[in-house]
């Protein structure tokens, strides 16, 4: 009879049996006194008290009867679980680690490996054949008697304990008595949406406190704060803004409440740092109420790019040079010292390149401390273009061969979703009538040829200087390489210089080379640049002409500015946040011209933008538009002030001046939650007032009643206060004024307001 499951079948309860403990997994049989039995181990079950846990501790196999077990199935008490091949565990370890994003994602996986290699080749002797893999049959190890001993024995031998081996044992045999089965589960913990308690608070420090003024980062929140939240974002509607609810439920929750000897109830703020932020308030008081949840699936680049692959080149489609260039940047992996001396050490630097594709040469460049952006990847393209290049190269390389990085700028740049995505640019784009093309999200494998051209430059130089890092985050007990770098600058850029001179003029490439070139006598070294120079001449070079003082011009040093209707501002971080710069105001009759003023105006929207200028020099500035850069400078008022201050003299200034306003913050908010609260107490007893006027009417009024008379209305308003007026100035004439002195018991308009606040149902 055939058996209704098979060996490493697993096997579970159906739904409202409990015939089995769990989900288990079949072994292999045997038989005891006469009696055909299965040996079965449990697969992982809930911790019985952390609930989002599982036991770490696998149980040992145990045994039932074959005939027990095939009447479950046939009843439909349980049934053979369908179960898909997990292809984590699957993979060869190659492909696991090409599969890794990053380089600490491989670090972490390869851990993983060494701790399954250990428990494997701990447990190898007991499980398996002897100087084999061959796994013993499970009846066999069972009715072993001495297979408990052999464990004790192992243990003490590898100095580990007797049940962490026995455990490791079991999991070999839950996955099947497959090595994979040891991986531990790493990726599995972190409570993955489970809601952490607050022991200090999120987010990013305030001014005051990197400022050393105060010594509390701010206010964490805890679940009652939350609740307490949701319930202010509830006052939010057509009257009261977001910022008036903050301030009324903070009066409530977060104040200090005062009675005086009327009754009357003052609310005092907390301190800032000792109540909600509004950032807070924001962002708990939508999530609770609306409860969105965001979730992000980020994979790994390979899961993303196609593996079909059409035989092709990304070549097939360039025919002349100046056509395309690929463009990309990486870190240099090398730590440099200072030219001042040899004990004052650099971190590696940003190298941007620029590469033809027809020929593969490097013809554009950019290397230095500055961080790759779109200022930096402009400056590479007006390398790139510059006609006296040589003299660049020979201030760090005397030697440098004549023309070995030749002057262009390509009709098409290619690049990835990075730094020539953005507005500076497209700008350089369209004035300059060159394009810019990018890459889908991560297919660096649509520009391989510039991607496998950083891993020969970490090779042929980084690698061979001292200071490198290998391309590999230091290990702890390493020499950290900033320790061995030697080189400074220009020492380092002649390297560099050398190796681009070796790719371009010396490597032959006899594939990137035309059929004619190469049945050429007498013969021609099929290098890239003889390449270049043979499609030359045979007028295949489409590359477009420039005017390199409008593209030098394009690329000076930048600043962050927003244009607004009266003009443009300047943006500045001050203490780590972005901030329009008071008085700075640049126009010109040009920038007016352009149309740009008036759509702010039109739209009611600032346009962000960079404009172009010297640090030292505030008075004028160069904004870069469609039609070229146009000039703008600051008003008259403005240049008598800054005339004799410097860009960092101006952001130190308001640096002081942030401060000074974060430390009356709580002031002001005291003074606008006693406005918001006197408003809303005088909105509600004209409603009140309103509502018993309308209780006296017979009939309610109509809409089209209350607004028919409404000049007829002004009229009669206008005599009643002229009347009021007069009544009242007749009253000061005759009422005797009080002895001086002579305190009224009178409460103050806020006190008033206040009374009248909590008298009235505050909405929970």
């Amino acid at each position: 009879m055939k058996l209704p499951f098979n060996l490493l079948d697993v096997i579970d309860n159906t739904p409202g049996s409990a015939a089995l403990t769990g989900t288990v997994r079949v072994l292999g049989f045997g038989e005891r006194d006469g009696i055909n039995i299965v040996w079965v181990i449990d697969f992982a079950r809930r911790h019985p008290e952390k609930k989002t846990q599982s036991k770490a501790y696998a149980r040992k196999p145990y045994q039932l009867e074959v005939q027990y077990l095939s009447n479950l199935i046939i009843s439909n008490r349980a049934y053979v679980l369908k179960l898909q091949t997990n292809a984590a565990l699957s993979m060869k370890d190659e492909d696991r680690l090409l599969a890794c994003a990053k380089k600490s994602a491989e670090l972490k996986l390869l851990k993983r490996f060494q701790e399954r290699d250990f428990h494997y080749e701990a447990i190898r002797p007991l499980v398996c054949h002897a100087s084999s893999s061959i796994p013993r049959l499970i009846d066999e190890l069972m009715a072993d008697g001495s297979f408990a001993y052999a464990v004790k024995t192992r243990a003490k031998e590898l100095n580990i304990s007797e049940t962490s081996l026995r455990s490791w044992i079991n999991k070999f045999w839950q996955g099947g008595s497959q090595k994979n089965a040891l991986l531990n589960g790493y990726e599995n913990c972190g409570g993955k949406g489970v809601e952490k308690k607050q022991e200090k608070k999120l987010g990013r420090s305030n001014r005051l406190y990197k400022a050393g003024i105060r010594n509390s980062r701010g206010y964490p929140l805890t679940k009652e704060d939350k609740e307490r939240l949701k319930c202010g974002f509830l006052l939010i509607n057509r009257e009261t803004p977001p910022r008036d609810a903050f301030l009324l439920i903070s009066g409530v929750h977060w104040a200090n409440h005062v009675v005086n000897k009327d009754g009357v109830v003052r609310a005092e703020l907390y301190e800032p740092h000792l109540r909600p932020t509004f950032d807070q308030f924001l962002r708990w008081g939508a999530k609770l109420n609306q409860k969105t949840v965001s979730q992000y699936l980020l994979g790994t680049s390979r899961w993303s790019q196609s593996t079909a692959t059409k035989g092709g080149s990304e070549r097939d489609s360039i025919v002349a040079i100046g056509q395309q260039s690929m463009f990309d940047g990486t870190s240099s992996d090398v730590y440099c010292t200072s030219f001042s001396s040899r004990l004052i050490k650099l971190p590696p630097m940003t190298r941007l390149i620029l590469k033809e594709s027809r020929v593969g040469l490097i013809y554009g460049l950019y290397l230095g401390w500055e961080p790759a952006s779109p200022n930096t990847a402009l400056r590479a393209i007006l390398n790139g273009a510059d006609p006296d290049k040589d003299a660049w190269a020979r201030r760090w390389y005397p030697d440098y061969p004549a023309g070995a990085m030749p002057s262009m700028l390509t009709r098409a740049v290619l690049g990835d979703n990075g730094e020539l995505k953005a507005q500076e640019p497209t700008e350089a784009e369209q004035q300059f009538g060159f394009s810019i093309l990018f890459t889908e999200v991560y297919r660096g494998d649509r520009k391989g040829g510039i991607e496998s051209q950083h891993h020969a430059d970490h090779s042929h130089v980084d690698r061979r200087i001292p200071g490198s890092t290998k391309g590999k985050p230091r290990k702890r007990g390493e020499t950290h390489p900033a320790i061995e770098g030697l080189l400074n600058y220009a020492e380092y850029m002649r390297e560099l210089l050398k190796h681009i001179v070796w790719h371009n003029c010396e490597q032959e490439v006899p594939d990137l080379a035309p059929d004619e070139m190469l049945l050429e006598q007498p013969r021609i070294p099929p290098t890239r640049i003889n390449i270049y120079k043979w499609l030359k001449n045979k007028r295949l070079d489409v590359s477009i002409p420039v005017d390199y003082e409008a593209l030098r011009a394009f690329c000076l040093p930048y600043v962050d500015a927003v244009i607004r209707k009266n003009g443009i501002y300047l943006v500045a971080k001050i203490h780590g946040r972005k901030m329009r710069l008071p008085r700075l105001r640049y126009s010109s009759q040009e920038l007016v011209e352009t149309g740009l003023l008036t759509q702010v105006k039109i739209s009611g929207k600032d346009i962000r933008t960079r404009m172009k200028f010297d640090d030292s020099d505030l008075s004028q500035a160069w904004l870069p538009t469609r039609n070229g850069m146009i000039r703008v400078t600051t008003s008259e008022r403005d240049r008598t002030i800054l005339q004799k201050m410097t860009f960092g003299d101006w952001i130190s200034y308001w640096k002081e001046e942030v401060l000074q306003k974060d430390l009356m913050a709580g002031e002001r908010e005291q003074a606008a939650f006693n406005r918001v609260l006197e408003r809303s107490v005088t909105i509600a007893q004209a409603r009140s007032e309103e509502a018993a006027e309308l209780a006296l009417l017979p009939k309610k009024p109509s809409k089209r009643s209350l607004i028919s008379n409404l000049d007829k209305n002004k009229k009669m308003e206008l005599e009643l206060l002229r009347q009021q007026d007069k009544a009242m100035t007749t009253a000061q004439i005759v009422t005797p004024q009080p002895p001086p002195g002579e305190k009224e018991a009178t409460a103050s308009a806020a006190e008033l307001a206040m009374q009248a606040f909590h008298a009235s149902a505050i909405p929970t």
